[in-house]
């Protein structure tokens, strides 16, 4: 029997429906550099002062810092396990609404939030994937960020990966920068980060941080130190010695986030849904 690895699955048609290739993406095919990709979208609203001084002023993230990291994991991965019309989906933007009502914010700066989630992970992936990634699955993953917003209210939505880059781009030359609530926020959660690095390495995890941020001007406006140079080779050599040892390897049978099992320092029996999100049904952020 032929193994199935990811040279010869690559070659294999994976249909045309937006929702089942950017599920297989997430779950199967990029788990890995699709988890990269979420970790960066978390920091990056660090970087916004206007995002930081909200997200600080609701103390969730300052107060249970674990528990926020991995809701906010749980939330969308929910939403991409199950699919817009599944009862658990519709409970998460629910809570989505419901957490963002009323919270201080332009709809440019809520469709880039948005944007975070679509464009860091697949810029990762194309910096250090197996193998690059097609149109179809560019187009796949815009559009279901596309439909997300919609049902969350939002206008104004970039409707191809290009527009969603440029528009993410030209946000953060306007509007990145350092701030208190951006460097308190870093400090209250590298603790989340730290806690899923081997142990040997938590020392040297802001260095890896900093490493990790696409543009140096991220890690400045967190607050971190930026990587030098000498690191910055080895670190992304080995990243894409990675990505060419992955491409030998059977793609994973097993999904990367199964519904309510998720076992992790915040839920190590699992969840339920109504654990997910900020103390009390109507608490905002």
């Amino acid at each position: 029997m032929q193994l199935l690895t990811h040279q010869t699955r690559r070659a294999r048609p994976r249909g045309t429906d937006a929702y089942g290739i950017y599920r297989n993406m997430v779950l199967y095919d990029f788990q890995s550099e699709i988890h990269s990709g979420f970790f960066l979208s978390y920091y990056r609203n660090f970087a916004i002062p206007s995002t930081a001084k909200v997200l600080a002023a609701t103390g969730e993230m300052t107060s249970r810092p674990m528990k926020r990291s991995y809701d906010t994991t749980i939330v969308i991965h929910e939403i991409i396990a199950n699919g817009f019309e599944h009862e658990r989906s519709r409970d998460m933007i629910d809570l989505l609404r419901r957490v963002h009502k009323g919270v201080p914010g332009t709809a440019e700066d809520f469709v880039y939030v948005l944007m975070t989630l679509l464009v860091l992970p697949l810029r990762w992936i194309e910096r250090y994937g197996w193998r690059r990634l097609t149109e179809l699955e560019k187009q796949a993953a815009t559009d279901f960020y596309a439909e997300l917003g919609r049902r969350m209210g939002l206008e104004g939505i970039p409707a191809t990966f290009a527009d969603a880059g440029r528009f993410l781009d030209e946000y953060e030359d306007r509007n990145m920068g350092p701030s208190r609530e951006g460097a308190m926020l870093l400090d209250a959660t590298v603790g989340a980060f730290a806690s899923r690095v081997p142990a040997r390495l938590r020392r040297f995890t802001p260095t890896i941080m900093a490493l990790m941020m696409d543009k140096p001007q991220v890690a400045v406006a967190l607050g971190l130190k930026p990587a030098p140079w000498v690191l910055r080779v080895p670190f992304a050599a080995v990243l894409r010695f990675r990505a060419l040892n992955a491409r030998r390897l059977p793609l994973p049978t097993v999904p990367a986030f199964v519904p309510g099992k998720m076992s992790v320092v915040a839920y190590p029996d699992g969840y339920t849904l109504d654990q997910i999100g900020p103390t009390g049904k109507s608490a905002n952020v």
